[in-house]
């Protein structure tokens, strides 16, 4: 061996193994908080019902979708909305709202996106007890989505997001507004 230079040892290569360990664990780290979802925040901003064309009743919504990211965008697969009145014991007495805002949706960085639903009820006694002879204002939504975060050119695993919105009065002299927390 040439004169000054040693051989590596057994603690050069345990060494060497501890900063390749600290070095992927650094890489692994931040592509977990790039691709972390972004805080996205949903509010019941319009509610209101009229008579529909065949004599039912319509209750329609608007929930505002907020997505505050700086950079994560996001992709709504599906929504569904459910409306439940308070008649009778939580969410016992519930219909499903039909989505009239197209999926999937892209929302943005820095973005509030409207979307809008409605509740066609057939007139008759269900549509009378389902709304309290229309003197109801608490009623209960529920949004569920599946979404996925896009950062950059990385999409993020789909996640099931699901909040609870109330109370909502479809009923008042101007339109009601409810905020919505997790559920």
């Amino acid at each position: 061996m040439a004169a000054g230079r040693r051989r590596p040892e057994g603690k050069h290569y345990i060494l060497l193994a501890l900063a390749a360990t600290l070095a992927a664990a650094a890489v692994v780290t931040v592509v977990f908080m790039v691709l972390s979802p972004a805080r996205v925040g949903f509010t019941v901003t319009s509610a209101t019902s009229h008579r529909s064309g065949d004599g039912g009743l319509l209750l329609s919504l608007t929930i505002a979708a907020a997505n505050p990211s700086r950079r994560a965008a996001v992709r709504y697969q599906s929504m569904f909305v459910d409306v439940s009145n308070n008649t009778g014991p939580t969410w016992t007495n519930w219909v499903r709202a039909s989505v009239k805002t197209a999926m999937p949706l892209v929302q943005p960085e820095r973005n509030v996106t409207r979307i809008h639903a409605t509740v066609d009820l057939v007139g008759g006694k269900w549509a009378e007890e389902f709304t309290g002879k229309k003197t109801s204002h608490g009623f209960g939504v529920i949004v569920t989505t599946m979404a996925r975060f896009k950062v950059g050119v990385s999409l993020t695993r789909l996640y099931d997001i699901k909040v609870s919105c109330g109370p909502v009065d479809f009923f008042a002299k101007h339109s009601g507004t409810a905020n919505c927390t997790a559920a």
